[in-house]
């Protein structure tokens, strides 16, 4: 029985490596860290509590990247897990030292076309839907590698077993219907006015709600200025680090009291929403157009 594993790569393999390994263990008391956010000191005294009434316990550490070299606990797991304890750790890259001390330490690649489109067939025969082709290539091509966002919709699908909508329905069904705002985001980071104004119009177009966006764009700012005040600080920004390098990079764009501008601008829009002065929609645009140099 596996009581050590390590799991990385593609994220709905990571999970059924996982879930199949739990299962092995049956009723146990399951413990879930993340790896990113818990010290390696803390991570070894937890490793080291009993579980709950002298029961067996798995502890499951998410996000466990930062710790794929860590040589404390490579070596505390050079000999197995501590008695009535078993450990995975799940992550997006953990070949390593921690890999190579695992009773069992697998790497799953991302799927490619072909294995994705198989991927869709399989969940939606499992769901009880009929895995057909055009079905299956809509989902694969939508889900763009995101085997977790891939197996969300078929479980959504699934609430139509007795008969899935028409054609022309299922698409609005489904998450890619929804224009991402991320190409809004990003742009208003990187100080594009004009593709930032194309991409606002598509969104609203495309059904968004404006106030939903609006507060996805106080959130953004207020990440931007925490990247560069950290930054500023000699400090890591925070959240995982391709988020942190992504933002860094859109925040350095400005400097530190224009990011405080641009926060004080949404509130006084904020209140201008509350008080019926502007629409959420006119001060999304007021926003955007005031990126303008």
């Amino acid at each position: 029985m596996i009581r050590f594993g390590v799991y990385s790569g593609d994220p709905l393999a990571v999970e059924r490596a996982l879930e199949a390994r739990l299962a092995e263990l049956g009723e146990v008391e399951r413990v879930v860290r993340f790896g990113d956010e818990l010290p390696v000191g803390e991570l070894l005294a937890e490793l080291g509590t009993a579980g709950l009434f002298g029961g067996e316990r798995a502890l499951v550490v998410r996000r466990a990247d930062p710790l794929a070299r860590a040589e404390a606990l490579v070596q505390a797991l050079k000999a197995g897990p501590p008695p009535g304890t078993a450990v995975f750790f799940l992550g997006e890259d953990l070949r390593g030292p921690l890999a190579q001390a695992a009773q069992e330490a697998v790497h799953f690649p991302p799927p490619r076309w072909r294995q994705l489109r198989e991927l869709a067939a399989e969940l939606l025969a499992q769901a009880g839907l009929p895995p057909q082709r055009q079905l299956v290539e809509l989902l694969a091509e939508a889900c763009r590698g995101d085997t977790l966002h891939l197996a969300r919709e078929v479980e959504k699908l699934a609430l139509w077993r007795d008969g899935l909508p028409p054609w022309p329905e299922l698409p609005r069904l489904l998450f890619f219907a929804e224009p991402t705002p991320y190409g809004f985001l990003g742009a208003v980071g990187q100080r594009q006015t004009p593709q930032a104004l194309a991409e606002l119009k598509r969104l609203l177009a495309g059904g968004w709600d404006p106030f939903r966006l609006f507060f996805m764009l106080v959130s953004h700012v207020r990440a931007l200025l925490a990247a560069r005040a950290a930054w500023e600080d000699g400090r890591t920004p925070p959240g995982p680090e391709w988020l942190a390098k992504r933002r860094l990079a859109q925040a350095r764009r400005f400097s530190q009291p224009q990011l405080i501008e641009l926060l004080e601008k949404l509130q006084e829009l904020d209140l201008a929403i509350k008080t019926g002065v502007l629409t959420p929609e006119g001060a999304l645009w007021s926003f955007t157009l005031a990126l303008a140099p």
